[in-house]
């Protein structure tokens, strides 16, 4: 393989894992007593009465990485033969895996305040996250030209298809009101304050290559836009045809102080209980934006370039053959040096749409299912998850999951919270097996956070363990 397909091919896998996450587990959506189910439905605050307070700086912590039922194994795994004690690369393999249209989802996010009120019928919360995401996307048609070549085109126009990446830092101050408006019926909002940090976007970006039968000439073109927000300096420009790129110094505390890139987003949440044992739920999360407007950097390509081959026949020492490809390389990054503009921009944040239903089986004992889509980049990602839902006692929640997730169904999920005393401890996964076998996972994600509750014992939670309770009252009373 030459020089040229070996940084190609490792650029491919470096997008491919250079990625977002998900979002929440869908665990938690049910999981009983714990405040932060209203992340996922506003409407749905996991508190009785009383008020709460997160660890602070360390509120919560949420991880994920998914792809479209791709995994690292299918790239790197254990040989056999005679390569049983090493571990070999598979890129035909990682090939048959691919879909058509492909990517990476990850994402992170840690609380770093968190607080939240229950007066009679309404809620009151705020917190106070930082959040990342970056999100890869490719086209299998990209990953099959740069090992196949260009021989299985010939005669024909190949086409990349779209890729690109769009990935973002941002500060968010999340404010959250929910009222029960009568005994069946909820309504929960929340309002973000958004600031971006730092931000990469792409659009447009795709490749066409019209491939003669005889194979005498390659024509080239590619189109696409990136837009850049950071604290860096970038500056793109051409001597003697050498793409030459210069940055700043980066600064920390300026990074992490700027509030120039403002933003808002909503979460609306709506919770019906249409009979004495089922709850129909619906949320929408995330619907917003964030307008970049410093530190900016904004480049679009429109080139185009006829490849006819090298003339080896002129070759008479190595000093020529450096020659050769040096003008070659000099005339591609002139063709394919981007128009370099900087104007304020918006992105738009991956929106998520809930809708869930409850069947009440006990006062402590539901059965729940949850449809999710998510929508980035103009792609639909949808997921079904069915969960048991138990609260065992004052201080114990379990919750057990299993989930559809794009084209995996292997996805295990646990929910457990535990208190004692005032300290409630959570963790939630939607698949739970992955932190086992981590190198073939497809979807991996958890959340963990630390609450301390302020509130009654016997107002915690209705239903049987209640009425026991009023009952042994009663009883000591006689």
């Amino acid at each position: 393989m030459s020089k040229i397909r070996l940084i190609l091919l490792l650029l491919v896998m470096f997008l491919s894992w250079a990625g977002s996450l998900y979002a929440q587990p869908m665990t938690l959506y049910f999981l009983k007593g714990v405040p932060q189910t209203k992340d996922l439905n506003p409407s749905r605050p996991g508190l009785e009465k009383g008020f709460y307070v997160s660890l602070p700086l360390f509120s919560k912590l949420d991880l994920s990485l998914n792809t479209n039922n791709w995994s690292f194994s299918d790239l790197i795994h254990p040989g056999t033969g005679t390569m049983a004690d090493s571990l070999v690369w598979d890129f035909k393999k990682y090939l048959s895996a691919l879909d058509k249209n492909n990517f990476v989802m990850e994402s992170a996010a840690w609380t770093l305040m968190e607080m939240g009120w229950k007066r009679k019928t309404s809620f009151y919360g705020f917190s106070w996250s930082e959040r990342e995401f970056a999100e890869p996307f490719f086209t299998k048609s990209l990953a099959n030209i740069l090992y196949y070549g260009n021989v299985p085109y010939l005669g024909s126009t190949y086409q990349s298809g779209y890729f690109g990446i769009g990935a973002q830092h941002y500060r968010e101050f999340a404010f959250t009101y929910s009222k029960d408006l009568d005994p069946k019926l909820s309504f929960g909002v929340t309002g973000k304050l958004l600031f971006g940090m730092g931000t990469l976007s792409t659009s447009g970006m795709n490749v066409v290559a019209g491939m003669p039968i005889d194979g005498n000439q390659i024509n080239l073109g590619a189109t696409g836009k990136a837009y850049v927000s950071a604290p860096i300096n970038l500056h793109v420009s051409s001597a003697n045809g050498i793409h030459v790129l210069s940055q700043s110094y980066f600064d920390a505390n300026s990074y992490l102080s700027n509030f120039g890139n403002p933003g808002f987003a909503v979460d609306l949440g709506f919770t019906n209980k249409l009979n004495k044992r089922v709850t129909f739920s619906v949320s929408l999360i995330d619907l917003g934006f964030i307008r970049w407007k410093t530190n900016l950097s904004a480049y679009t390509e429109n080139g185009h370039f006829v490849y006819r081959g090298i003339n080896l026949n002129s070759v008479t020492k190595t000093t020529d053959v450096h020659g050769l490809f040096t003008a070659l390389r000099d005339t591609l990054t002139a063709a394919f040096l981007p128009d370099s503009v900087a104007s304020s921009f918006t992105t738009m944040l991956p929106v998520k749409l809930y809708a869930a239903l409850e069947y009440k089986v006990g006062d402590d004992f539901s059965l729940g299912g949850i449809a999710r889509i998510r929508m980035y980049n103009n792609l639909l990602h949808a997921s079904l998850t069915a969960s048991a839902n138990a609260r065992l006692s004052q201080t114990l929640s379990l919750s057990a999951s299993y989930s559809m997730v794009e084209s995996t169904y292997d996805n295990l999920g646990l929910a457990a919270s535990f208190r004692f005393g005032k300290v409630q401890v959570y963790a939630v996964s939607d698949n739970v097996v992955s932190f086992l076998q981590p190198s073939s996972a497809r979807n991996m994600n958890v959340r963990v956070g630390i609450n301390l509750l302020f509130q009654e014992d016997g107002q915690q939670r209705k239903g049987t363990y209640d009425g026991k309770e009023r009952r042994s009252r009663r009883g000591h009373s006689r």
